[in-house]
């Protein structure tokens, strides 16, 4: 029985073994694709940083339910009961077997797995930064961002998927989204974002930068990342020029550290 156990253990070593990611993701029209999803780009951001070898495969929004569905993914329930991102994890034994194949349907769930299977360099995912960043972001630009981000996304996306977000949005907004998106500029969106920026760059300034805990990298430093990348790939130019502009050097820093570090490198990837 031990020596049963030991061969499927040395079976299970890396070295005897090859592993595909596929990460799933929602394009735009432009040639090629660019990945825009906040949700999307905590594990991308994560794969990049840690350059690790994956591929793209892109997706719609009306044939995320039919891809997912037909991999067995249940239904989340609500409003939207299949969404991306999804990760694919394909291990082939060397003797090749049959391979082994894994779905991640959560981007923490994703972002985790990663750091724990590729674990240099290191993302720190224990400290109580992460909440307090996401904490802060939603407390102070997340009301704005819902307003000035993603009202416009349709105009990033391809014809049907643009469509489908105008199809299904306003379930949840209770009204058009141009008019709901009119409201939250009535309630102060843009200086609710001014205000915003001030206090999330704070935050990222409070160790000194570039990141919220000095120098190193944690997943609340990744969370901020994807929603500014929301903002930069899926919305109006105009807003990424504001947030710039409000976040002035702090900001600049923790953008800069991260494309340096490789993290931004595969958008289209």
């Amino acid at each position: 029985m031990e020596s049963r156990i030991r061969q499927l253990q040395n079976q299970l070593k890396p070295e005897t073994m090859t592993t595909q990611y596929t990460l799933f993701d929602i394009p735009t029209k432009a040639d090629p694709p660019r990945s825009w999803s906040p949700n999307v780009w905590n594990a991308r951001a994560v794969l990049n940083y840690k350059k690790v070898p994956y591929e793209t495969e892109w997706v719609e929004y009306p044939d995320i339910r039919v891809r997912l569905s037909a991999m067995g993914i249940p239904s989340k329930g609500g409003l939207m009961p299949w969404t991306l991102p999804m990760m694919r994890v394909t291990t082939t034994p060397a003797d090749g077997s049959e391979p082994q194949i894994k779905y991640l349907t959560d981007s923490a769930d994703i972002a985790k797995f990663l750091n724990e299977n590729h674990p240099d360099p290191a993302i720190d995912f224990d400290s109580p930064i992460t909440d307090e960043a996401v904490k802060t972001f939603n407390a102070n630009l997340m009301d704005s961002f819902v307003g000035l981000v993603l009202c416009d996304v349709d105009l990033v996306l391809p014809e049907r998927s643009a469509a489908y977000f105008h199809e299904t949005r306003p379930k949840w907004m209770m009204m058009p989204i141009k008019y709901f998106k009119q409201k939250k500029i009535n309630e102060g969106a843009w200086e609710k974002m001014e205000s915003g920026m001030k206090v999330i760059t704070e935050l990222m300034n409070k160790n000194g930068g570039p990141f919220l805990q000095g120098e190193k990298v944690s997943y609340g430093d990744v969370r901020l990342l994807a929603y500014f990348l929301w903002a930069r790939e899926g919305g109006p130019k105009e807003v990424w020029e504001k947030i710039e502009g409000w976040g002035g050097e702090v900001f600049q820093r923790f953008m800069k550290a991260f494309e340096e570090n490789g993290a931004l490198s595969r958008v289209t990837y």
